[in-house]
């Protein structure tokens, strides 16, 4: 099989997180629990999938990472606005998970990797919140997580800062 085909499978795996990312965002603004938890879950098993697929083929690369990080943030930025329009979270929320895509973004294009040890989680932590927002709707427990994604971002964008401010003659 060439490696044109090959790459079509976990580009394809990825690209299924993007089309499903509409109709999450629908049945959880329409409050169908069952059926958001099942398009979710089988959005974090496309994840799981896509990243093996790539390398077991051997087709691990920086635009299938960046592909793969979008289909995450997309996913993530339907499901954060959904529960926003349904309440559950403050607007603003959404404006710090935005923030810290945008800076992995522009961090990622450093001549160096960044080594951020909590940032690598922190997407498999908002999955996880995610999945807990779908099943746990109490109020003190949604403000719990609201506290903890505060918490992470804010560790993590630090845990950058500093990284990068140590290594700032390498990263020019």
């Amino acid at each position: 099989m060439g490696n044109r085909i090959k790459l079509l499978i976990p580009t394809g795996i990825t690209s299924i997180r993007i089309i499903l990312a509409p109709i999450f965002f629908l049945t959880v603004i329409n409050n169908l629990i069952i059926n958001s938890i099942i398009i979710f879950l089988f959005a974090i098993i496309t994840d799981v999938i896509d990243g093996y697929s790539s390398r077991k083929l051997g087709l691990a690369s920086s635009k299938g990472a960046y592909l793969d990080v979008t289909a995450d943030f997309i996913l993530v930025l339907a499901a954060f606005s959904a529960f926003i329009i349904n309440g559950l979270y403050p607007t603003w929320l959404l404006i710090i998970i935005v923030f810290m895509f945008l800076q992995f973004i522009i961090t990622s294009k450093f001549h160096i990797t960044i080594y951020d040890p909590l940032g690598k989680y922190y997407g498999s932590f908002l999955f996880l919140v995610i999945l807990l927002s779908l099943i746990i709707t109490n109020p003190i427990i949604i403000l719990i997580l609201t506290i903890l994604i505060v918490l992470f971002s804010i560790i993590s964008i630090t845990s950058r800062f500093l990284f990068i401010l140590k290594h700032k003659n390498d990263i020019n």
